[in-house]
């Protein structure tokens, strides 16, 4: 937290700056990045806390759970390409809510599993998640690129990424903390704060509707 404070001032005022803060006061853009953010922590919450369940309390194999897993990024496949063509004629403040609502509702199904669910049971809900996550993603994206000036896109870009790894981080961070201090079933706990930080990120998506770029 002190070397990213120490960064942040370091960064201030400069006209070609590592970390582009500028970019971060137009508000369709910061709400973009926010709703990356809350995303990327939830797609890592439940990817990193969900063999745990499947191997340890459901007893698949680690073939049945990687098999499992795979519906998620492999509907990402399908929406995504979907979704850029939409976001011609939508919104993207629209396709991106959706996607996020879709996602929120796909991480709590997931947290709502029976004890012992059968295959099927898991992958639709894997694959509804990894549905809202391929909505949200490329309308988002193409959002924080065009958001703020043209000549700025790379900066745009550079932001982007730090976002998703930020995301990435905190949710990790999140997946350690609970499995370190929960008494119970850890996974179902990270499954709902992953279904919180999905909704969050849908409300700061929908907020895009009346930001200015």
């Amino acid at each position: 937290m002190l070397s990213g404070a120490l960064l942040v001032w370091q960064q201030m005022g400069r006209s070609n700056a590592l970390l582009p803060l500028d970019l971060l006061a137009i508000p369709l853009l910061s709400l973009s990045l926010v709703t990356s953010a809350c995303a990327y922590s939830a797609q890592i919450l439940a990817y990193v806390s969900l063999p745990f369940l499947f191997e340890t309390v459901m007893h698949r194999s680690q073939v049945a759970t990687g098999l499992l897993v795979t519906p998620w990024p492999l509907l990402v496949v399908v929406a995504a390409p979907i979704a850029g063509r939409l976001v011609r004629r939508y919104p993207a403040a629209l396709l991106g809510s959706i996607g996020m609502v879709v996602l929120a509702t796909g991480l709590g199904l997931l947290a709502l599993l029976p004890d012992q669910p059968s295959d099927w049971n898991i992958a639709w809900r894997m694959a509804l998640c990894g549905v809202g996550f391929g909505f949200y993603q490329t309308p988002n994206n193409a959002t924080v690129m065009t958001a703020g000036p043209v000549s700025r896109s790379g900066a745009a870009g550079g932001i982007l990424a730090v976002a998703r790894t930020l995301g990435w981080c905190t949710g990790s961070a999140i997946v350690i903390l609970i499995f370190a201090t929960s008494q119970e079933n850890p996974t179902i706990k990270c499954l709902e704060v992953a279904c919180g930080l999905a909704a969050a990120g849908a409300l700061a998506s929908v907020s895009r509707f009346s930001a200015r770029r």
